[in-house]
């Protein structure tokens, strides 16, 4: 495109202030398949929770995705939050985009109103609605009505699950008709690795014995606790087990000092963050994620892309992606004896769980890859883009 010749391409802003985990990766696919000959996409993010993001806002920026970082903080506070609405206010009025696409309920919330206030079309994903899951009930009262505020300057809301879109309706915060499920995707190619015993020697793993992973952020609703009482439970009776816990997270030093105790030391591995999961999916026979809530988490899909069953905790309707018994396991929240019970169970025969891996892999339907994923997406910001016009 020439310098003189006018821009036609549709400008998208997106906002998210916790760039790590999930989000980081729903942003690394969209901006991997978005034709920049179509979308001119700029980025407001915050690095408040992680500095290391910041090698993938270069990375996006390289890509030739504008990158302007806004400070946000997850907790409500009145006056950071009002300098970041500026910041995204005076952005949006510069750059008058066609759609603002707001994520998770921090960033949400201002950028919808940013969006609204200067004409531009709004897109909210809340990946997890947040006033379920809100300490108290002044909390979960004060959070539905900030999503309540919110909906009215939303136009489209963009939902990974009919979960998600039940917990809509019940809070009256739109009408399904202001609706769309798009759930998330991944690139089920990149996740066949080795054969098991270079994997485990890779990651200087035992060779023999059971491996059960975990892979996610350190926070206090992955339910970390769980696991490693589940853990200890189950260090007599597994000969062999390895628990191998690959992240980052606020609960970094917690977890560090209760696998040093003399219960857990030669049984959970703590590994940190990982920059590819590959290796890790190859070396586990089993995945766990013994979450308090959770959105469509992509470890979910990467370990059925990876042939490799999990046992999730039944909340936030993770029956709709596990059949219970066939391509996975479901157990109750805050259990770790059932936890324990369904690992030990599903560990004692190698065979089944192997079908139980092929089965998930198998399961891995077409709108669950990342090109699928991108292109709802994509379409959405065409349609109302074209509703601005």
């Amino acid at each position: 495109m020439s310098r003189s010749s006018p821009d036609t391409r549709i400008k998208v802003l997106i906002a998210m202030e916790g760039v790590l985990g999930g989000t980081l990766r729903h942003l690394d696919y969209l901006l991997r398949f978005a034709d920049g000959r179509e979308f001119d996409i700029h980025l407001a993010l915050s690095a408040e929770r992680g500095l290391h993001v910041r090698e993938a806002f270069r990375r996006w920026s390289s890509a030739g995705w504008p990158v302007h970082e806004i400070p946000m903080s997850r907790a409500i506070n009145p006056p950071s939050d009002l300098r970041a609405f500026l910041a995204i206010l005076r952005l949006c009025a510069r750059e008058r985009f066609d759609v603002v696409h707001a994520h998770c309920a921090k960033a949400g919330f201002l950028g919808r109103l940013a969006g609204r206030m200067t004409g531009a079309r709004t897109i909210y994903t809340p990946h997890v609605f947040p006033f379920p899951f809100a300490n108290g009930g002044t909390g979960r009262v004060l959070y539905r009505a900030l999503e309540r505020m919110a909906a009215r300057w939303t136009d489209t809301f963009v939902l990974l699950s009919n979960y998600q879109l039940n917990v809509l309706i019940h809070a009256r915060l739109a009408d399904p008709g202001r609706t769309v499920i798009v759930p998330n995707g991944v690139v089920a190619e990149e996740f066949s690795g080795p054969d098991r015993k270079e994997a485990r020697r890779a990651l200087d793993l035992k060779e023999a014995g059971p491996v059960v992973l975990f892979a996610g952020r350190f926070r206090p609703h992955k339910g970390l606790h769980i696991l490693l009482e589940a853990a200890r439970l189950l260090k007599e009776r597994v000969p062999g087990l390895q628990v191998v816990i690959v992240g980052e997270g606020p609960l970094h030093g917690w977890l560090a000092d209760q696998i040093a105790s003399p219960q857990l030391s030669d049984v959970v591995k703590l590994h940190g963050q990982a920059e590819h999961m590959r290796l890790y999916y190859a070396a586990c026979d089993l995945v766990v994620m013994p979450s308090q809530a959770e959105g469509m988490p992509y470890v979910l899909l990467e370990a059925k892309a990876a042939a490799r069953p999990m046992i999730a905790t039944l909340i936030s309707g993770m029956e709709e992606f596990i059949e219970h018994g066939r391509d996975g396991f479901l157990v109750p929240p805050e259990n770790p004896e059932a936890l324990a019970a369904t690992l030990r169970e599903a560990l004692s025969s190698p065979s089944r769980l192997a079908e139980s891996g092929l089965r998930a892999r198998q399961s891995l339907r077409a709108e669950w890859h990342a090109e699928r994923s991108v292109e709802e997406t994509l379409r959405l910001y065409r349609k109302l883009a074209a509703l601005r016009s």
